[in-house]
C-alpha cells in the first residue's frame, strides 16, 4: 500500500482545521496586520520546499515533501487573504471586534 496519498491528505485537512481558528484570533488579537505572519510563513515555506528540491535526492519521500510544504505555504497565503475577509465580518458585526486594540 502507498502512504504517500494518505500523508498529504492528513497534511491538507490538518492545514486548513489549523488555519481557520488562527486566521479568527491573530485577527483578533492584531488586526489587519496578521496578514504579514501567513505571508511569512508561506515564503519560508517555499524557501523550504527550493531547499528539500535542491538537497533531497529525488524518492517518493522528497515528493511527499514538497506536496506538503507546497499545500502548507499556499494555506499559508490563502490566511492572508482570509485576514482581510476576516476583518470584514467583524465590521458586519459577524465575528467581536478587540476592545484592547487601538488601531
Amino acid at each position: 500500500m502507498n502512504w504517500s496519498g494518505v500523508i498529504v491528505g492528513v497534511v491538507t485537512i490538518a492545514s486548513i482545521m489549523a488555519y481557520h481558528p488562527l486566521v479568527i484570533r491573530t485577527e483578533y488579537r492584531w488586526g489587519s496586520r496578521a496578514k504579514w505572519l501567513f505571508i511569512a510563513l508561506g515564503t519560508f515555506a517555499l524557501i523550504a520546499l527550493v531547499a528539500v528540491h535542491c538537497l533531497m535526492q529525488p524518492t517518493d519521500a522528497r515528493t511527499v515533501a514538497e506536496i506538503c510544504l507546497s499545500v502548507f505555504a499556499f494555506a499559508s497565503f490563502w490566511s492572508a487573504h482570509e485576514v482581510k475577509l476576516q476583518r470584514q465580518r467583524v465590521l458586519k458585526g459577524r465575528f467581536p471586534d478587540n476592545p484592547n486594540r487601538k488601531w
